[in-house]
């Protein structure tokens, strides 16, 4: 497999092992709404947040959407275009060291992004997938650093949005209007695909598929018939043609009152296997066609794959529905109440900000939305421009319907003003689940004063001035979020555990650290057996802590303490201060001492 090589990358491959693990500390004051509700924005550098969800989170990740710095070449910082902030530089100063000084942007952006993405795909689920928003800068770069870290099978897409209704003009050689959306998923044989519409409506399919091999199928006496004739005969040999297609019979066809007689064998290029085709006449599903051909009844809903092409808008469709509003407007007998809906109806079509999102079972029915969309969004949201090139929720919204899931968790760490996570409240309010999105936002400012104040207004609600001096109310989605800070990390440079570090953070850390996987959410962490895995019990003793109580001693490992411990029966692993017992004793409980700190993984 082709690889890509840069300055500094044997010095960024590894590094997200040797990034510490953080705390994460709650601000009561700056959360919102249901604090219980499994949301999380972090304020913090990425990197460093997401090691520090790792023991909480990791392999629980369904989708990822981030929209990283495009690395247009910009000095100035804005958070969504550049990598040469001062967060950078310091973080490339510390990890790369001096050959940072030798630097194309290009390898900035990699050394940046090389083990950020090595930690996401860590936090995805096996079934999870993640879609990447980029330009034409990086694209191809990002391309094969994903081929690299997700494998080139896990490689689903690479979807194209039209993003704006007017290119820029700022390149003389081209207008561009696209974006790219570059998706991988964890393991491509768990991943479901990437659906575009749910198709309800009743269909029939032909049960011939030209180019198949031929072959012998029976159709059940009792079977449906729509030919012309409700009464009809065919005789053995006779052949029922159509084009380059013919059915051969084996044996005599008779229709009788609108159904088929007796059984009957045909030779033809089946579709579908004998066991389907006699379970869709068991089900009435099956019938002759008027040509005599078959054709099976769907009713069941049918999941229809995503286009690549993400059009602002799906023009046919809304032509389509504004010639229908306006037929219905010509009819006679409207009240003016119907008159004003519908006129209403034609000019929100004309003005394509103002579309909703109302289905999601056809993902281009109404379009993928656009920048301008976005900037409208915001200006609605905080009466000014805030942001530059803020993403559409309506593009989230689809992207994330598209994977079908409809809990779980879902994490966006290039948060910006948090469009993502606005995404998920509209499609948990309006569509159902219970969806939990985890936000990870590197400015301070950007955090306080943008993301989260989005975030609270759209969960409470919020007023829109008009022109006419009369005010708006939306509707709040609800829902809520807890705000995190990331605090110190748990261990110092020699591997101590941190003063301040309690019971529960540590038993996480040594969960993960030890297994790979992180203990239950459900896991109450009131006594020193915190957790089991492949038959081994896990136990922690650690400040004094014995079950619910605080003991002298409880971080030493006595005859009194193992007593006194949650039985396992099975192989156990116990990190304690110290040790008393005897290396036979130990064998005879089948325990295996490992010392704190020296024995706890810290990477």
């Amino acid at each position: 497999m082709p690889t890509l090589t840069w300055i500094g990358k044997q010095a960024v491959e590894k590094h997200h092992l040797e990034i510490p693990y953080r705390l994460l500390e709650y601000d009561e004051s700056l959360s919102v709404g249901d604090k219980e509700s499994g949301n999380l924005l972090v304020q913090g550098d990425n990197l460093h947040a997401l090691k520090a969800l790792l023991p909480y989170y990791a392999g629980k990740v369904k989708c990822i959407y981030i929209d990283p710095p495009y690395n247009t070449g910009e000095e100035k910082w804005i958070y969504n275009d550049n990598v040469n902030s001062a967060e950078i530089k310091n973080w490339l100063n510390e990890a790369v060291g001096a050959e940072e000084e030798d630097f194309s942007r290009h390898d900035k952006w990699l050394c940046m992004m090389y083990p950020r993405l090595s930690l996401l795909k860590k936090l995805m689920s096996k079934d999870g997938v993640i879609f990447i928003s980029i330009d034409d800068n990086e694209l191809n770069r990002l391309k094969i650093i994903c081929d690299e870290i997700f494998g080139p099978k896990n490689f689903v897409t690479c979807l194209v949005w039209e993003k704006k209704k007017k290119g820029t003009h700022l390149d003389k050689k081209r207008i561009s209007v696209k974006e790219y959306i570059i998706v991988y998923s964890k393991d491509h044989s768990m991943f479901s695909g990437l659906i575009g519409e749910v198709s309800k409506s009743r269909e029939t399919y032909p049960c011939i598929n030209p180019g198949n091999g031929r072959s012998l199928r029976t159709i059940p006496k009792g079977t449906l018939s729509n030919y012309k004739e409700k009464n009809y005969y065919l005789s053995k040999g006779a052949r029922i043609s159509s084009g380059n297609m013919y059915l051969e019979l084996q044996n005599d066809l008779a229709i009788e009152n609108g159904r088929l007689k007796e059984d009957v064998t045909i030779d033809a290029e089946w579709r579908y296997t004998q066991l389907n085709l006699s379970d869709f006449a068991q089900k009435e599903e099956l019938y002759f066609t008027r040509d005599l051909y078959l054709r099976r009844i769907v009713v069941e809903p049918r999941y229809k794959k995503l286009k690549d092409l993400l059009l602002r808008v799906e023009y046919e469709a809304l032509d389509n529905l504004k010639t229908e509003l306006i037929n219905e407007l010509r009819k006679e007998n409207k009240d003016t109440e119907e008159i004003n809906r519908l006129e209403e109806e034609i000019a929100s079509l004309e003005n394509l900000h103002h579309m909703r999102i109302d289905d999601i079972t056809n993902l281009n029915n109404t379009g993928w939305g656009s920048n301008e969309d976005g900037d409208d969004e915001l200006r609605q949201i905080f009466g000014e421009k805030v942001f530059d090139f803020p993403k559409p929720s309506k593009l989230l919204v689809k992207l994330v319907a598209s994977t079908q899931f409809t809990e779980g968790y879902f994490l966006d760490s290039f948060v910006g003003t948090g469009t993502f996570g606005h995404a998920l409240l509209k499609l948990n309010k309006y569509f159902g689940g219970n969806r939990k999105f985890i936000l990870i936002e590197l400015d301070e400012k950007i955090a306080k004063e943008v993301t989260s104040v989005r975030l609270k207004k759209v969960i409470n609600g919020f007023a829109i001035p008009k022109q006419d001096e009369t005010v708006e109310h939306i509707e709040g989605l609800g829902g809520g979020f807890r705000y995190c800070n990331l605090g110190a990390p748990l261990f110092d440079k020699f591997g101590n555990v941190l003063q301040g570090v309690k019971f529960k953070e540590l038993a996480r850390h040594i969960f993960f650290s030890e297994n790979g996987v992180p203990l239950s959410e459900k896991a109450k962490l009131n006594t020193p057996l915190i957790g089991t895995y492949k038959g081994v019990g896990y136990y922690l003793l650690f400040n004094g802590i014995l079950g619910d109580k605080t003991v002298n001693g409880g971080n030493v490992l006595t005859s009194k303490i193992i007593e006194s411990l949650p039985k396992h029966n099975g192989p156990k692993i116990i990190f304690g201060e110290s040790n008393r017992l005897s290396a036979g004793r130990l064998k005879k409980e089948n325990i295996v001492f490992k010392q704190i700190p020296y024995e706890i993984k810290t990477s």
